[in-house]
């Protein structure tokens, strides 16, 4: 006859835990990271995002509009100036227009100097401009280059 073999209980394993581990409770499933960056490290890559956006908005500033106040100046007879006309579009481009002005004077009212203010981006445009005089219209086209300047005058004769 064989003896029956006794009953084992089979309890888990405990491990010794350090005090540290002992009072930072991890949730269930929570895994610990890979890659823990030192402070010197996290500030470096900090500094990095920083420049890398400040050197993309600087690349694009160019590219956003900006509000330009231009002056037209009326040389010669003014006197029978009845209407004035501007259609700003991008020079060597479409030949859409991107912006206009348009004014209208009772006969021996026109300024010497018509303001007109634009929000347009940094670049070339081709100005198609057209004077209403009381016995005839002339056009004339111009080319103006937008930088840095905010106050442009632009002499039409």
């Amino acid at each position: 006859m064989t003896s029956p073999l006794p009953l084992v209980t089979l309890r888990p394993m405990q491990r010794e835990t350090t005090t540290d581990e002992e009072t930072q409770p991890q949730a269930e499933g929570s895994a610990e990271p890979l890659f823990t960056p030192s402070p010197r490290r996290r500030r470096l890559l900090s500094l990095l995002l920083l420049a890398g956006g400040g050197a993309a908005v600087l690349s694009l500033a160019p590219h956003w509009p900006k509000e330009r106040s231009v002056d037209f100046r009326l040389d010669g007879e003014t006197g029978t100036v009845v209407g004035f006309d501007v259609t700003w579009s991008r020079a060597g481009g479409e030949a859409e227009a991107v912006s206009g002005s348009s004014f209208r004077y009772e006969p021996g009212r026109a300024p010497k100097i018509v303001h007109t203010t634009v929000h347009l981006p940094d670049g070339s445009y081709a100005l198609d401009i057209r004077i209403d005089r009381a016995d005839r219209s002339d056009s004339m086209q111009r080319t103006l280059t937008l930088g840095d300047a905010e106050q442009i005058t632009v002499p039409l004769r």
